[in-house]
């Protein structure tokens, strides 16, 4: 009769135990060619993560591959790259943004509320810039 009570008793507990699904979350190898805007959003999210704080959600403005001198000429920069490499730009729009101080001891400036960007390259998926804040009259969104 023991027997027969514990075995209800786990049989109850096993019904009455929720079911966790669990979520997939798509992965990048970094390495390989950046084929879609969910693998650029993924890579870009290391070179933010190492440059930013900031609150969820974000929201992603743009997402778009384009060769290097677009790039530039688009964030106002300048660099001695390949001026035929491929990037992907990814801009994303915050409320609070907070760079994070490049070495300890030194204050990091005050939080801001606009867009920074992240550009990869195409063929590997490294972070190759991230900056910010980006020049509010070139993107409508970020002028929130």
């Amino acid at each position: 009769m023991k027997k027969y009570f514990f075995l209800i008793i786990v049989l109850m507990l096993a019904s009455c135990t929720p079911t966790v699904q669990q979520e997939t979350t798509p992965t990048f190898r970094f390495g390989v060619p950046v084929e879609n805007k969910t693998q650029a959003l993924i890579a870009a999210q290391s070179g933010l993560i190492r440059s930013f704080d900031y609150t969820e959600p974000l929201t992603v403005v743009k997402v778009e591959q384009m060769s290097f001198t677009e790039y530039s000429k688009f964030v106002g920069t300048s660099n001695d790259r390949p001026t035929d490499t491929q990037v992907w730009l990814i801009i994303y729009f915050d409320d609070n943004w907070q760079s994070k101080a490049p070495m300890p001891g030194i204050t990091p400036p005050p939080p801001f509320h606009d867009c920074v960007y992240v550009a990869i390259n195409a063929a590997d998926g490294m972070p190759l810039e991230v900056g910010g804040p980006l020049q509010s009259s070139k993107i409508a969104e970020c002028d929130k």
